[in-house]
């Protein structure tokens, strides 16, 4: 008798947890939703971004517009100029005199055929010596007498009569962050950019050609009580602003900057069905189907990723992978796989943004996807907001304590029309999350606050096979801007063109080593979601620098100031050892990062 008593308790206790079991798989993960480290500033403090202009103007730009690559190389500069809050004031020598240099402490000379400085040069090259003037010359100069007068002052010892061939740039150790090692980036095909010349041992070089030659492509050199800094190569791209930012930065004994300070992963696709794909190297190396992959191998890898570097991803949900453009909706039904990673992925930090209803882009009629992609337009604004309005509530439903404030485009791909109805429609974004390089069709954006009140907050990098380019493209990033975004796909494991057949343990391995890299170079880059990100941004766009000198030092008067602000100095020479108004930490080599907590900051040098 109290055997079978025994055997019916036993049975009836597990039917119980059975039903608990069920009960709370039903209700899926628990979650809790971080809370944002950063506010979203006032428009009273955004309006401030218009007083930036109104800087007292420290630095000379000189351009040629009628010379060679002018477009190309003065526009390029003063984009650096302009991020970085370097005050100019901008002359053609193509309509204007070479004006008086002593009003100024820096300038940048943007042209290669210094002869039409002429005599001039006898008063720049004076302005350097006696007054400290310090001077950059951007571009490769061509032969010529003004460069030959030139020479001596700038360490050449023999040389600069030819360009040569070089197909890459060698970073020397110091000279910028995240290149402590030598860092080498190679474009393979060969450009006669570059003077060649023979430098003496009062030059101090920074980086060199990638080939057996070294020559050198960017050197300073102290000319009395002043200093020239040369940019010997035409590399003028987007991808290379931070080289010029260093390259300027090596003109004052102390440049500083503001910075934005944040790094941000992005999971575009996630959560989202299972995804799409050729699942052919899943079974290779796993022997699984695609879901199990995901549940059981690559989510774990990449909250492990969170776990070693304190990475918070934003996540962008697609709701379905149907091709309707109609406005025709249908709800997903498979909830269970949006609760279980959405709310594992705000458990471990991070935040979800919006993707899409599906992976259609929000463009319409007219606009041309030059057969590089197989999309098809909405076929009205109207259909393009019902599916918005799906996707927007289900992500609600699903996460109500979660905040949607970040979108990123269906494969970066948004018009003029299809932002202006995110903008109307959906006030509570903040922040559009697409390219910061061009491409031929995608949205390309700066980190700034639009016009409109959105914040732009690019990805610079993406995928997991991160080669040399991807490397580069992030060291001059975070030289620039201090900043890392990068983002991935789900499906990248299912795609050959984006890493497939190398398998997921390579692609790991590459993703963990990009971070090692990227944490060991930038000591002290804040690990954030996007909306924090893109709050940062706004700290950084509004923000205006004037610098004064002092006996020991120098003070900052910041325009735009909040709650605090990032700022990014360049030390040759002397190092900070006192500060008000704010707290400075050293990354590595000269570059120390100082979060201002005053409009008003006061910094005391020492020497090394």
């Amino acid at each position: 008798m109290y055997k079978k008593f025994r055997i019916v308790l036993l049975t009836f206790l597990t039917l119980c947890l059975l039903t608990v079991f069920l009960f709370m798989d039903n209700l899926g993960i628990q979650y809790e939703v971080a809370e944002q480290e950063l506010t979203f500033l006032p428009d009273s403090v955004i309006a401030q971004k218009d007083e930036i202009a109104d800087t007292p103007k420290t630095c000379l730009f000189l351009y040629d517009s009628r010379q060679e690559h002018n477009d190309i190389f003065s526009e390029h500069m003063e984009d650096v100029l302009d991020i970085m809050r370097i005050a100019y004031d901008a002359v053609d020598l193509a309509t204007s005199a070479v004006p008086d240099f002593s009003a100024y402490k820096t300038a940048v000379i943007c042209f290669q055929d210094l002869d039409v400085l002429s005599q001039s040069i006898v008063n720049i090259t004076d302005w350097v010596y006696a007054d400290g003037g310090r001077l950059l010359f951007f571009c490769s100069p061509m032969a010529g007498p003004v460069f030959s007068y030139l020479q001596p002052m700038l360490g050449i010892q023999d040389g600069g009569v030819a360009y040569a061939y070089i197909t890459g740039i060698q970073l020397l150790p110091g000279f910028m962050i995240g290149s402590e090692d030598t860092f080498t980036f190679n474009w393979e095909e060969p450009v006669a950019t570059t003077m060649s010349v023979l430098l003496d041992e009062s030059a101090t070089v920074y980086a060199v050609s990638d080939d057996d030659t070294h020559i050198p492509l960017v050197w300073s050199s102290d000319y009395g009580e002043g200093r020239m800094v040369v940019m010997n190569h035409g590399i003028a791209e987007k991808s290379s602003r931070g080289l010029s930012c260093a390259a300027y930065g090596l003109l004052e004994d102390a440049c500083v900057y503001p910075v934005i300070n944040a790094s941000s992963f992005f999971l575009d696709d996630f959560p989202s069905p299972v995804p799409m794909g050729d699942a052919t190297y899943i079974r290779q190396y796993y022997n699984r189907d695609i879901s199990s992959f995901y549940s059981n191998i690559w989510w774990p890898d990449m909250l492990q990723l969170c776990d070693t570097y304190g990475v918070k991803y934003t996540g962008v949900i697609i709701e379905d992978y149907n091709e309707k453009v109609d406005g025709v909706i249908t709800r997903q039904t498979d909830q269970e796989r949006f609760n279980h990673f959405g709310a594992m992925l705000l458990n471990a930090g991070g935040e979800i943004g919006i993707h899409g209803y599906n992976h259609q882009p929000l463009c319409f009629s007219g606009f041309d996807f030059m057969d590089k992609v197989d999309y098809d337009t909405w076929v009205s604004e109207e259909a393009a907001i019902q599916a918005l309005d799906e996707v927007f509530d289900y992500t609600e439903s699903l996460f109500p304590e979660n905040n949607i404030q970040v979108y990123v485009p269906p494969s970066n791909i948004l018009s003029d029309e299809g932002r202006q109805l995110l903008i109307e429609k959906y006030p509570q974004l903040k922040a559009l999350c697409s390219l910061y390089l061009e491409g031929e069709i995608e949205y390309s954006q700066e980190f700034e606050i639009s016009e409109d009140g959105i914040v732009e907050l690019p990805r610079v990098i993406s995928g997991c096979i991160l080669e040399e380019y991807d490397y580069w493209a992030a060291i001059n990033a975070l030289n620039l801007y201090y900043v890392n975004t990068h983002f991935m796909h789900p499906d990248d494991t299912l795609d050959v063109d984006r890493g497939a057949d190398m398998g997921w343990g390579q692609m790991y391995e590459n993703l963990s080593n990009y971070m090692e890299w990227l944490y060991s170079s930038a000591t002290n880059i804040r690990n954030l979601t996007a909306s924090d990100a893109a709050a940062a941004v706004e700290r950084f766009d509004v923000c205006s620098v004037e610098k004064t000198e002092t006996e020991n030092g120098f003070d900052l008067r910041l325009g735009g100031f909040w709650d605090e602000t990032y700022l990014m100095i360049r030390c040759n020479g002397e190092k900070p050892a006192e500060v008000t108004g704010g707290t400075i930490e050293h990354i590595s080599g000269g570059y120390w990062l100082l979060r201002a907590t005053s409009a008003n900051v006061s910094v005391v040098m020492e020497a090394e």
